[in-house]
C-alpha cells in the first residue's frame, strides 16, 4: 500500500485491504483485524468474505467495482458485539485500486470505525423514539396514534402489562392474517408463543426497574398455523394512569432472510461436497489408472525393444498381461459411465420372474471359478425353492459388487458365506466375509461415490461399487445395512421386496 494513503487513512481511523478479483486478500494494514467478525481469517490468501461476512452476496457488484463499471460500494453502519465490551461499528467501503502497473489492478476495502456517530445517532433515535410515544400518551389522541400505527410497514402490537391486546396496526394484522376484532383482547402468545421471552418482559416491570432488551429473533405464529420469524423489540409506556404500563412491541418479518442464510449454507455445503467428490475423484484416477497404465508402457516396452529374443509362449504372456492391464482400465471406466446411469431418477428397473436359488447358487459359481481356489465359498439357502419377481441385472450388480468385496479384502483361505432368507413380503440376502472390516468412523461415508475405508493398503479398487449398489437397493425399494469389526469381517444384509407377478408391466 502506499505509505502517502495510510497516513491519509489514518486521521479517520480507518484501515484496509487490498482483495485480489477472486475476493482474496492480498494486503492489509497492521490492526484491521480487529474490526473483523472472524479475525483469525483476515490472513493474505484467505476469501475476505470469512472475515467480513457481510460481503457475501454482493460479489456482482464488487466485479464491476473491479473492472470500473462502478465507481464504488460502501455498507454501513456494521456491528460488532462482544460481550461484555459495547458494540462497535463499522463502516466498508470498497472502491477499485491501481498501483503502478494495469496488473497491479484490485479492489481496495476500507474500513471506518463509526462507533462514535453510529451510538450518537442511535442515541438520537431513541430518544426520538421515546418522545414520540410519550407525546402520544400524554395527548391521548386517538386519530394520532392511528395515523402512527396503520402508517407502520412493520407490524406493531400495544398490549396491557398483564399482556392482553389492545392496539395492533394493519401490517400486524396483514402478517398474521387476524382481524383487529380477533385480536383485541387476546393475550399476546396468541402471537408471540415464546413464553420465556413474555415472562422476561413481565420481570422487567414497573417501569422504574425496566432495563432495555436486545432485539431478539422469535418464531411467532399466524391464524393458519404458519410460523414466521420475527426480530422483536419491546419498549413500556406510561398509560394516562399513574403507574399503570402498557406494552409496546415492534417486529419486523426476517422469514425470507432467514430461509435465504438456510439457503446460502446449503448451497455452500453442497459446494464443499461437490469439492470433496472432486478431490476423490482425482486421486481415485490417478491411483487406479497409474498401475495398469505402467504395466502396458513397461510391456510394450519390452517387446519393442527386445521381443526377438523372447518365444511365442512368452510373447503370449507378455501380451496376456498388455491385455489384462487394458482390462483393468476398461472396467474402471464402465465403473463410472454404470455410476452415472445409476442416478435414482435415471436407473431403468426390469422387473422380471425367476427363481432366486438357482440364480444365487449361479453367481456365486462364477465367482468361485475367477476366485481360483483362494477362498471357500458357503450358500446358505434356507426353505423351498423361491420364485421372487425382480431385476435381475440390477440383483446381479448388488450381490457381485457386495461378494466381489468380501474376495478382495479377505485373507487367504478364510470362508466366504451368503444366505438367502425368505422373509414374506421380502427376501433378505446376506453376505459375510471374515476380512479386514470397516473402521467405525468410516462406516457412514461407506455409500459416498469414490470415497474407500482408511484400512484398505494397497488393495486397488475405485470406492463406486457400493455407490452403485446403494442406487439399485433404492430403484428395488429395498434396504442395505452394515455390521463390521475391524480384524474380524463385515456382514451386509440386503432386504429387497417380492414383487407379486401380477405387477409386472406388460
Amino acid at each position: 500500500m502506499n505509505p502517502i494513503i495510510s497516513k491519509l487513512l489514518a486521521p479517520r481511523h480507518m484501515e484496509y485491504l487490498t482483495l485480489s478479483a477472486d475476493l482474496k486478500i492480498v494486503e492489509l494494514s497492521p490492526t484491521i483485524a480487529q474490526f473483523a467478525d472472524s479475525p483469525q481469517h483476515v490472513l493474505p490468501g484467505q476469501d475476505v468474505r470469512l472475515g467480513f461476512p457481510e460481503i457475501t452476496g454482493s460479489e456482482e457488484i464488487l466485479h464491476q467495482v473491479y473492472r470500473g463499471q462502478v465507481s464504488s460500494f460502501k455498507i454501513e453502519g456494521i456491528e460488532r458485539s462482544s460481550q461484555p465490551n459495547p458494540p462497535l461499528y463499522i463502516s466498508l467501503y470498497i472502491l477499485e485500486y491501481k498501483e503502478d502497473y494495469p496488473a497491479d489492478k484490485r479492489l481496495l476495502l476500507l474500513v471506518e470505525n463509526v462507533t462514535e456517530v453510529m451510538t450518537l445517532r442511535q442515541s438520537l433515535v431513541q430518544r426520538a423514539s421515546e418522545a414520540e410515544l410519550l407525546l402520544s400518551a400524554l395527548t391521548a389522541s386517538q386519530d394520532y396514534n392511528n395515523k402512527i400505527l396503520f402508517g407502520m410497514g412493520d407490524p406493531l402490537f400495544v398490549t396491557t402489562a398483564s399482556g392482553k391486546i389492545k392496539t395492533v396496526n394493519l401490517a400486524a394484522q396483514n402478517l398474521f392474517g387476524y382481524t383487529e376484532g380477533e385480536l383485541i383482547g387476546q393475550p399476546i402468545s396468541t402471537l408471540i408463543t415464546d413464553l420465556e421471552y413474555l415472562a422476561e418482559i413481565a420481570t422487567n416491570l414497573p417501569l422504574e426497574s425496566w432495563r432495555s432488551l436486545p432485539k431478539l429473533e422469535r418464531i411467532c405464529q399466524t391464524k393458519l398455523g404458519n410460523e414466521v420469524v420475527i426480530e422483536l423489540s419491546c419498549a413500556p409506556i406510561q398509560t394516562e394512569v399513574r403507574n399503570l404500563y402498557d406494552l409496546v412491541y415492534i417486529g419486523r418479518d426476517i422469514t425470507e432472510r432467514k430461509k435465504a442464510e438456510i439457503e446460502i449454507k446449503r448451497a455452500l455445503q453442497k459446494e464443499r461436497e461437490l469439492n470433496e467428490l472432486k478431490s476423490r475423484f482425482i486421486k481415485m484416477v490417478s491411483h487406479e489408472f497409474r498401475t495398469p497404465i505402467t504395466t502396458i508402457i513397461s510391456t510394450a516396452d519390452l517387446l519393442r525393444l527386445y521381443g526377438n529374443n523372447y518365444s511365442e509362449t512368452e510373447k503370449l504372456e507378455y501380451f496376456k498381461l498388455i491385455q489384462e492391464a487394458a482390462n483393468a482400465i476398461n472396467h474402471l471406466i464402465e465403473d463410472v459411465l454404470v455410476l452415472e446411469r445409476t442416478d435414482i431418477d435415471n436407473l431403468q428397473f426390469n422387473p422380471r420372474p425367476f427363481e432366486l436359488g438357482t440364480f444365487c447358487h449361479d453367481l456365486l459359481r462364477e465367482l468361485q471359478v475367477s476366485d481360483r481356489g483362494k477362498h471357500s465359498f458357503q450358500f446358505n439357502a434356507l426353505g423351498e425353492p423361491l420364485q421372487v419377481v425382480m431385476d435381475r441385472d440390477l440383483l446381479r450388480c448388488i450381490l457381485s459388487n457386495l461378494l466381489s468385496n468380501a474376495i478382495k479384502y479377505s485373507p487367504i483361505n478364510s470362508e466366504i458365506q451368503l444366505t438367502l432368507l425368505n422373509q414374506e413380503p421380502n427376501v433378505v440376502f446376506e453376505i459375510c466375509d471374515r476380512g479386514i472390516g470397516i473402521a467405525p468412523q468410516n462406516q457412514p461415508y461407506l455409500f459416498d461415490s469414490f470415497y474407500r475405508g482408511q484400512n484398505v493398503g494397497q488393495v486397488s479398487g475405485t470406492g463406486l461399487g457400493l455407490t452403485i449398489v446403494e442406487q439399485a437397493v433404492k430403484v428395488h425399494r429395498g434396504r442395505i445395512i452394515l455390521s463390521s469389526e475391524l480384524g474380524k469381517g463385515t456382514t451386509f444384509r440386503v432386504t429387497l421386496p417380492m414383487y407379486p407377478l401380477n405387477d409386472i408391466g406388460g
